[in-house]
């Protein structure tokens, strides 16, 4: 996962927050006992959300204890007091969406993320095999479709932005979908997973865009919107505006699923995630990010100028001592 999905901190309450970090501790630990120490390292706020949620909706771990940090012993954290299924299911989800990242990124043309992938991947192989030992056989199937469609999509020369994201939203569908046993349940979570699926494609390519103008790489974004590829010259603000358009009616959709789910749990954390959360960090991505390349664009422009007048005016006063 992308790590996309994460809460407007300064807008929890300290206790909320709290049980959110209980939560991201716990996973971390998860991690580490089912798969062993370094894939603790691969934990993100995604898997962190689908935790919750999974808990949520399960009524599970709803008491916490103190213990040391496995990554830094010097620290103390809170941790869920009881084993619970949702760590152990997001878990197997972190360690799925990992590999078949690994192999999405085994694609690139770029030589160094090659050349960590091969450096990872023989860690991710060791954990794949303990995730499909455990019986998480259909997280690995749900991921492994989710790519082998991705390429399908793409070499699809008419590729809309919605049939490019229909891989990652119906994987994430399945995978919320199995959070409840109540079919009714089931739906409304098949619904929501599919918009958070979506939204999170639709982000990262959002994110990707400058960088694969400039390397003729695939982004639904530049035939939607008619850019030049070989360059990510003319992203002006109107650009990105027209991306916040489409991922703002998926954003919608999201909300929308979202409230029609019954949980038994952390509600205010995940209202706060998918409404604050949400809005902030396209926000970052789409405007924030952007701003702060122009900016420091023209701070290096202005000390360009600045270190030729500089320049000029030694070589009058050179002229004038000759």
């Amino acid at each position: 996962m992308f790590g996309y999905i994460r809460p407007q901190k300064s807008e929890l309450l300290v206790k909320d927050y709290d049980a959110y970090r209980a939560v991201y501790c716990s996973l971390c630990r998860q991690l580490g006992k089912s798969y062993g120490f370094c894939a603790s390292l691969i934990l993100s706020y995604d898997s962190t959300f689908y935790a919750i949620l999974a808990m949520s909706i399960r009524g599970e771990c709803n008491s916490y204890k103190k213990g040391r940090c496995k990554v830094n012993p010097t620290k103390r954290c809170d941790y869920c007091s009881s084993k619970s299924k949702s760590l152990e299911d997001a878990a197997a989800l972190s360690i799925a969406a990992f590999y078949y990242k690994l192999e999405d990124d085994r694609r690139d043309e770029g030589f160094f993320k090659r050349l960590a992938v091969r450096l990872v991947k023989p860690f991710a192989k060791r954990w794949r095999k303990k995730m499909i030992k455990y019986g998480y056989s259909d997280f690995d199937l749900l991921f492994s479709d989710m790519l082998k469609n991705q390429l399908e999509a793409e070499r699809e020369p008419d590729c809309s932005v919605d049939r490019a994201a229909q891989p990652s939203a119906k994987a994430l569908s399945q995978a919320a979908r199995i959070l409840s046993d109540d079919e009714n349940q089931r739906r409304v979570l098949e619904s929501f997973g599919y918009y958070l699926g979506k939204w999170i494609y639709l982000m990262d390519a959002a994110d990707d865009l400058e960088d694969d103008l400039k390397r003729g790489g695939f982004n639904p974004f530049i035939k939607h919107l008619s850019l030049d590829g070989g360059s990510s010259e003319g992203l002006d603000a109107a650009v990105y505006e027209g991306i916040n358009e489409i991922i703002n009616e998926n954003a919608f959709m999201l909300l929308s699923s979202f409230n029609l789910i019954e949980l038994m749990g952390n509600r205010r954390i995940l209202e706060n995630i998918v409404t604050l959360g949400v809005g902030s960090m396209q926000k970052a991505v789409l405007f924030d990010k952007k701003a702060e390349k122009s900016k420091n664009k023209n701070s290096d422009s202005s000390k360009s100028s600045n270190n030729g007048e500089v320049r000029n005016n030694d070589d009058d006063s050179d002229k004038s001592n000759t």
